[in-house]
């Protein structure tokens, strides 16, 4: 990632070094060697004394013929540099020769450095100087016609009938090259001439030359591989060879702006009205009336264009290979809607513009103008809601492995139980403001092999997912022709492409399980010291070196090319298409630095080659050969199609790998130390005025000193829900949040009139049993609404609650201007928590019988307790609600009541093996994916003698993880398959 003084600073370093081989060389050799050369010619009788005797072999000798060896390595040195500046200065590439090897490749390095912004900038810039300034005789509406070819040459305006200026058609223009076109989508190549404007492409391939603003304002400020040491299309006078224009729309368009450069482009006008001319401005022109755009004008376009070795054109111009760019239509260009997922490497192959067969349009990056802010970066609605699934994956997969122990403490502090991703809340909240559909979208698994072969019309299979690059916002065409990543957020561009890559796909879309290589050296940069601790992931090839990286990278290319050809398909994506039970072929994307400029032609080369086998590269830094965005901190791009695209920092990259290979089934869940128990606020003996107006009095209901008891995690003693009601103000309250959340009333139906975010308050405070800060609460309900908008949302809230709550409580009772106020919920110093004298909730009745069970003295104790637990237990937390905040307090509740059933079923599996069945089964319900469950409930239905039932489990067990995309644990099977045994041969 090289900012503007960095480059100075590089090209500053090149100079120097150039400059002290050049003459530091000779110059310390005269001066402290002097001429390695004799001060006479040899006689016979010298010769003769030098090959019979060994007195000649002195220090002298020695250091004369190291300094002879010198000169000649600096000779071989000096030409090169001549080579590389001659050939620099004509803008084409150096030829190699094997004489010079030894030097060249250093002198080419030093002079591109160069070169490239000092030797060409002096005649660029003299010639948008000439440019800008018209000749003296030309009329207003002069246009100047640039030549594309080198050197650079203007044709002289020719006024025509009507005043205007004219472009010159002679036809002895010769071709010097060509550029492609991107016509909806679909490469044309068109033939570069002498005096090639952008007004006679539009002419041919629009139907009206007048709509070469559109092109300008589509490829301004892009960045290509050219001739001639300009890299940005900052000039619409200037056309090069081997550039890669997107065509706008062929339909009939509204008016666009003109460029920026005050050089206008005009064609031949019929139009007699005299120009205008503006003090400020200068010279303008009155637009003529544009024609109907031509009807066969997209027919222009021919069969697929190859990208092929770097080439000459007919008159010596190096013309590059063409850096394929996605074509994307802007506010210039009006005309139809074109989808907004980023066409695949299929679509180049087809006859129409339509989108890569398989793209889910609800799941690309670009779907969705609204972007995710994340800590640490931003990325589409697409990858976020990708990172929110693998989060999900991950709790799966740790539910799969969790063995449930005895409860030896009150609190419940597993290390597992920490959160995946600390962002996962922001990206839910992200997507659901941006893409809600994301989120409740139920994948479509497609028919089984049984009835896909059994079928007699084979139904259709369910389109493949985005690739990683669609996720990250860069497209599916830059990178199969080398996509380079410059600017100040390269690195975090290469990591979210990196992070996305490794994020697309599921385990019902293996083809858009995209795959990984980067060398060490590039993933140490990426991830700073986070590199080394990093888990080994399937989907992430780390090399030891570029070559490494190069070489599996080709490797992968000929396996996949004999697959396709095994196939006879002509690209990957062919097979995929019309293989239904072939290999998957995952994009597979090569994420490096730069490399030497000595790699580039075989870097290259495989690029080409990896094009129909969907395998790309995406460099960090300048990528001469392809297409280089230059990545802007939020992540907007020049040098593209103008495409926001993911950026990441460090943090953020790490957390969310460290995830993803926990996700992928790569690395175990956190074990070690337990994690510490959360802090709560403690309830305090102040009585402060309610933020109702109540009093101070009315406020100590419910905030009375506790007695000194242990206290579990959520900061209350295990005895708080037996507390009488002080005062004698109303009728203890029921609630539930297992299940459906609901407060009872004296009916033990939910009462109505309680608003969705009160009843999700509710559940809030109840989760934090010790108390809750007002702003950790409005950041959890309210995060995306203004803090004097949520501040006055969270007192409606309460006010609603405590109206609900009240009223339920109060049911019955004759009303009195003497009994103390009820106060469901207490504000103590800016924070909220509920009167558990007042309230008896069913997750406060589990976790104080949770509790007693761990500090009880023998099983008769801790089944009492188990049982009082389980008869309060209905379901999991909150189940059916989508709050953002729940989802660690939500496994921590499923955590507990497994451990509660298994404990509860362990102590009775001797003597009531049948209600131990029962009890394990309850538990298997709550996390169906569990081996350990599954493999308890079985010994005990093998216990029974049935067989059938251990069967069963075994088989609800494979059902439930195959869909998960998980592996059952093979002790799982043996002990199904011993159980079996045993039972038919007792």
């Amino acid at each position: 990632m090289w900012t503007a003084a960095a480059r100075a600073g590089q090209r500053l370093i090149n100079a120097v070094g150039l400059l002290a081989l050049l003459f530091g060389v000779p110059l310390a050799q005269l001066r402290y060697i002097g001429s390695p050369l004799p001060d006479h010619m040899p006689t016979l009788a010298d010769v003769r004394t030098a090959l019979t005797s060994r007195e000649w072999l002195t220090d002298a000798t020695y250091l004369n013929g190291l300094s002879v060896l010198l000169w000649l390595l600096w000779l071989l040195f000096a030409m090169s540099v001549v080579i590389e500046i001659w050939a620099a200065a004509r803008g084409v590439r150096a030829p190699r020769y094997r004489l010079l090897a030894p030097t060249q490749g250093l002198a080419a390095a030093l002079i591109a450095g160069i070169t490239a912004s000092i030797v060409v900038a002096a005649p660029a810039a003299s010639l948008t100087a000439s440019l800008t300034s018209p000749p003296a005789h030309a009329s207003p509406a002069a246009a100047l016609v640039v030549h594309a070819d080198t050197p650079h040459h203007t044709t002289a305006p020719t006024t025509s009938v009507a005043g205007s200026v004219g472009v010159s058609a002679t036809p002895a223009f010769r071709p010097v090259g060509t550029v492609t076109l991107l016509i909806a989508g679909k490469p044309v190549e068109h033939t570069v001439t002498r005096g090639e404007s952008l007004w006679r492409i539009a002419d041919k391939y629009l139907g009206d030359g007048n709509r070469w603003t559109e092109i300008w304002q589509l490829n301004k400020g892009r960045y290509w591989p050219h001739i001639s040491g300009r890299t940005t299309f900052n000039d619409p006078d200037l056309i090069f060879p081997g550039w890669v224009l997107t065509m706008p729309s062929t339909s009939t368009p509204t008016a666009t702006a003109l460029p920026d450069n005050p050089v206008t482009q005009n064609p031949p006008s019929t139009s007699t009205a005299p120009p205008t001319i503006d003090p400020t401005t200068g010279p303008t022109t009155t637009a003529p009336t544009p024609p109907a755009a031509a009807p066969g004008a997209s027919a222009a376009a021919g069969p697929e264009t190859s990208v092929s070795s770097p080439a000459r054109g007919d008159d010596g111009v190096f013309v590059p290979p063409s850096a394929t760019v996605t074509a994307s239509p802007s506010a210039a260009a009006p005309g139809p809607v074109v989808p907004t997922t980023t066409p695949g490497p299929s679509t180049v192959r087809t006859s129409d513009a339509t989108p890569r067969p398989g793209i889910r349009d609800d799941r690309s990056s670009n779907s969705s103008p609204e972007w995710v802010i994340i800590a640490g970066g931003a990325m589409g609605a697409g990858l976020a809601a990708g990172l929110i699934y693998a989060v999900a994956m991950v709790w799966k997969r740790r539910r799969h492995r969790y063995r449930p122990t005895p409860i030896t403490s009150p609190d419940l502090r597993d290390a597992d139980l920490t959160p995946p991703l600390a962002a996962l809340t922001r990206l839910r909240q992200g997507v659901r403001r941006a893409a809600p559909h994301l989120l409740d979208r139920s994948p479509d698994r497609g028919p089984t092999v049984r009835e896909y072969i059994a079928a007699e019309v084979k139904p259709p299979l369910p389109p493949s997912g985005p690739s990683g690059t669609e996720l990250a916002g860069v497209g599916a065409l830059p990178v199969t022709t080398g996509l380079g990543l410059d600017g100040p957020a390269a690195l975090d561009a290469a990591r979210a492409l990196l992070v996305a890559t490794l994020t697309s796909g599921s385990a019902d879309d293996p083809d858009a399980q995209g795959c990984a290589i980067t060398p060490a050296s590039t993933l140490a940069t990426l991830l700073g010291v986070a590199a080394v601790d990093l888990n080994a992931m399937h989907r992430l090839t780390v090399a030891p070196t570029f070559a490494a990286a190069l070489t599996l990278l080709e490797e992968e290319i000929i396996r996949r090319s004999r697959i396709i050809a095994d196939q006879e398909a002509a690209t990957v994506f062919a097979v995929r298409e019309e293989c239904t039970f072939g290999e998957p072929l995952p994009q597979l994307l090569l994420i490096a630095d730069v490399p030497d400029e000595s790699w580039h032609t075989r870097l290259a080369t495989a690029i080409r080659l990896g094009k129909n086998v969907d395998i790309g590269t995406a460099l960090i830094g300048v990528w001469p050969e392809g297409t280089t965005l230059t990545v802007a901190s939020d992540g907007t791009t020049e040098g593209g199609d103008g495409e926001r695209v993911a950026v990441l920092d460090t943090a953020a990259t790490t957390d969310i790998m460290t995830m993803l290979a926990e996700a992928h089934g790569d690395a175990e869940p956190p074990t070690g130390r337990p994690v510490p128990a959360p802090a709560r606020t403690q309830r305090v003996t102040a009585t402060p005025v309610s933020d109702d107006g109540a009093s101070a009095e009315t406020e100590r209901l419910g905030t009375a000193p506790q007695p000194a008891e242990p206290r579990t995690e959520s900061g209350t003693a295990p005895n708080d829900a037996a507390e009488p009601t002080q005062g004698g103000a109303g009728r203890r309250v029921h609630a539930r949040v297992l299940g459906v959340p609901a407060i009872l009333g004296t009916d033990g139906k939910p009462v109505r009139g309680l608003r969705a975010k009160s009843l999700e308050l509710f559940v809030y405070l109840v989760v934090h049993r010790g108390g809750a800060g007002l702003d950790d609460i409005m950041e959890a309900i309210w995060p995306d609404v203004t803090v004097s908008r949520a501040a006055d949302r969270l007192s409606t809230c309460v006010a609603n609650l405590r109206t609900t709550i009240r009223s339920v409580a109060q049911t019955g009772t004759e009303p009195s201007d003497d009994a103390p106020k009820i106060e469901p919920v207490v504000n103590t110093g800016g924070h909220y928590h509920l009167n558990s004298n007042l309230l008896q909730v069913d997750w406060w009745t589990i976790q104080d019988a949770y509790a007693r069970v761990a500090t009880a003295a023998d099983d008769d104790t801790r089944l009492a307790h188990l049982r009082t637990a389980i008869a309060a237990a209905s379901g999991g937390l909150a189940d059916g609600s989508g709050y953002e905040w729940i989802d660690t307090d939500r496994e921590n509740a499923r955590r507990r009541l497994v451990k509660i059933y298994a404990q509860a079923a362990g102590l009775q599996a001797d003597s009531d093996p049948a209600a131990a069945l029962a009890l394990y089964d309850t538990a298997r319900a709550l996390d169906p994916l569990s081996d350990e469950l599954a493999r308890r409930a079985m010994r005990t239905a093998a216990r029974l003698g049935d067989a059938a039932g251990v069967r069963e489990r075994l088989t609800a067990l494979h059902r439930e993880l195959d869909d998960a995309g998980i592996d059952i644990d093979p002790d799982t099977e043996e002990l199904a398959t011993s159980l079996l045994r045993d039972l038919a041969n007792p």
